[in-house]
């Protein structure tokens, strides 16, 4: 089987397997929207980052850094790999523990609300790392059909438990996170009963100290990295609800995240079949003439669905969630553009990942997360120690998020050619940037405009949008066809 099929197989079954888990949000955000209110949405969603925040902690990174290590070397090693990444996680989680309870003492002494979550935060962190662990080590194993189902099943789970716990009772925020900790936790059983993984566990004493060592010093840079990618992503739903009086608007911001989960999903499916089909490949001209080929179909799709999502985020607002959420609208465009940048921001760290060069994916993601909490505190309050800001509030932390991937993305791209040449057609590239920022722009504005004048311009900037990858696109398409097909 050729690469690109490869790479077409795998996209299309972890298509299967991650399709419903990212589309989930967006499919029950009106169940979202229309069961948490007066900020528990908002407060749901903070519940699920702040775990998210430590999970890199206490797996040691490894969720991210156990797929790439794994490829390394034999059978043998990869067991070794697979079983010293339990045990890492094991100390990890030991030491995380003890300060989640100094967490619960403190917050509750402060009178907070959120200290009745941390149980949920330690039990999201806990399930979400071993779900990770025993699902990247299947990848590596390339059993990417039953890596799909299990997705599915996930999936699945979740969505039951949602409408028990939200719809039949009134579980609220945690109905919300205790739906997705379940899933996790009962999947894990299934992978590792399913793939008989206990047969792939070494014991401890037979693991060398040069694997940790490796695991480590490979996986550790990501920590920060995770973290860094956390802060742009996340901080500024944080700092919306601190600096924005009304609780209201931190939940429109929470909810208007999920619409772009289109343009997140591509970026997840096709990094995870991209991942093993990028390492795999050996051959260096190989490999630069499959990294042009793939980023040229991978970007062009990233600003069609892009076009289409600022175009018709008024209707996608208004049919997928509450009406009382209808003002989210306005941060989808912006949003929308972030992730564009963020999607491409994982290609090209793809080549750090087949270089092993964890440390320049860290630093330029901390860079990112610099330059997000600045512009946050920037952008967002109407002032700040007396000093006039602009104050633009939830749009202004939208704005800071798409600026902070933007600038990651451009440094990535100037200096991951040093590892792995290939084509990035920097003209077209250009131009799709700049059409997709006028069209935010426009989207962004239009709040006034009659809708004929609406119409027309969105119809002007989706058709250039397709004018300019529609080449691109079909040619690859037909290109995978034929492959397939073996002419």
């Amino acid at each position: 089987m050729g690469r690109y099929q490869k790479l077409l197989k795998n996209t299309f079954l972890i298509t299967l397997g991650t399709f419903g888990s990212k589309l989930l949000p967006f499919v029950l955000i009106r169940l979202y929207t229309f069961v948490l209110q007066d900020g528990e949405y908002n407060t749901a969603d903070l519940v699920s980052q702040t775990a998210k925040l430590l999970i890199p902690f206490a797996a040691l990174g490894l969720t991210e850094g156990l797929f790439r290590l794994a490829m390394e070397g034999d059978e043998a090693r990869r067991k070794k790999v697979f079983s010293a990444g339990f045990v890492l996680f094991a100390g990890g989680f030991a030491v995380l523990l003890p300060l989640l309870g100094l967490a619960y003492v403190g917050l509750s002494a402060a009178g907070s609300d959120f200290a009745r979550y941390i149980w949920l935060i330690g039990s999201y962190v806990c399930c979400s790392c071993l779900h990770s662990l025993v699902t990247q080590y299947i990848r590596t194993k390339d059993h990417f059909a039953f890596f799909s189902l299990q997705g599915v099943i996930n999936t699945a789970l979740v969505a039951a438990l949602n409408i028990v716990f939200l719809y039949f009772n009134d579980f609220g925020v945690t109905g919300y996170v205790l739906s997705v900790v379940l899933a996790d936790l009962i999947v894990f059983f299934l992978v590792f009963i399913k793939e008989k993984l206990w047969r792939d566990l070494v014991p401890v004493k037979k693991i060398e100290k040069t694997i940790y060592k490796e695991m480590v010093s490979y996986s550790v840079p990501l920590i920060p990295m995770s973290v860094s990618w956390w802060v742009t992503s996340v901080s500024d739903r944080y700092m919306v609800r601190a600096f924005v009086d009304d609780p209201s608007i931190a939940d429109f911001y929470s909810a208007a995240y999920k619409i772009p989960t289109l343009v997140t999903l591509l970026c997840t499916v096709f990094s995870q079949a991209w991942s093993y089909s990028s390492v795999a490949e050996s051959d260096e001209k190989e490999r630069s003439a499959f990294f042009s080929g793939v980023f040229s179909f991978y970007s062009g799709l990233l600003f069609v669905m892009s076009a289409f999502i600022t175009a018709f985020c008024k209707i996608l607002t208004s049919i997928m969630m509450d009406p009382s959420y209808y003002s989210a609208w306005e941060y989808i465009p912006v949003l929308a553009g972030a992730t564009v940048f963020s999607a491409l921001v994982t290609f090209v760290g793809s080549v750090y990942t087949v270089r092993m060069k964890s440390s320049f994916s860290m630093w330029t993601s901390m860079i990112g997360a610099g330059l997000n909490i600045l512009l946050n505190f920037l952008l967002i309050p109407q002032s700040l120690f007396g000093i006039p800001l602009p104050g633009l509030g939830a749009l202004g932390a939208a704005i800071a998020t798409m600026i902070s991937y933007a600038a990651v993305f451009f440094i990535r791209a100037a200096t991951a050619g040093r590892y792995v040449r290939f084509k990035m057609n920097k003209g077209l590239l250009a131009v799709n940037i700049v059409l997709m920022l006028m069209q935010i722009t426009f989207t962004t504005l239009s709040g006034t405009m009659s809708l004929g004048v609406q119409i027309g311009v969105q119809t002007a900037f989706i058709a250039a949008v397709l004018i300019l990858n529609g080449r691109a696109l079909a040619g690859k398409v037909k290109e995978l066809l034929n492959k397939r097909r073996g002419r």
